[in-house]
């Protein structure tokens, strides 16, 4: 493969049949586009998606009736 070419999920999985190279594109598409989804909503809150830390401690759940726990707190069963 040259340099200035671009890379394929065929390139990426050789070993795939036509078809779970198919499945593997709609799941991909699927997948980023609820990233897209993600983005837009922290966008709209007013998050910096260029932070590294969009996970800031402190901040309120926009979605009502939402348990949001610290990431250091402790969750394993004692």
């Amino acid at each position: 493969m040259e340099q200035d070419q671009p890379i394929t999920l065929h390139n990426l999985y050789p070993h795939l049949t036509d078809q779970q190279l198919e499945e593997v594109e709609s799941n991909l598409e699927r997948y980023l586009a609820v990233m897209m989804r993600i983005a837009e909503r922290l966008r709209g809150e007013g998050f910096d998606l260029t932070s590294p830390d969009l996970t800031a401690s402190g901040t309120e759940a926009s979605i009502p009736h939402a348990k949001v726990e610290s990431p250091t707190k402790n969750n394993s069963p004692t």
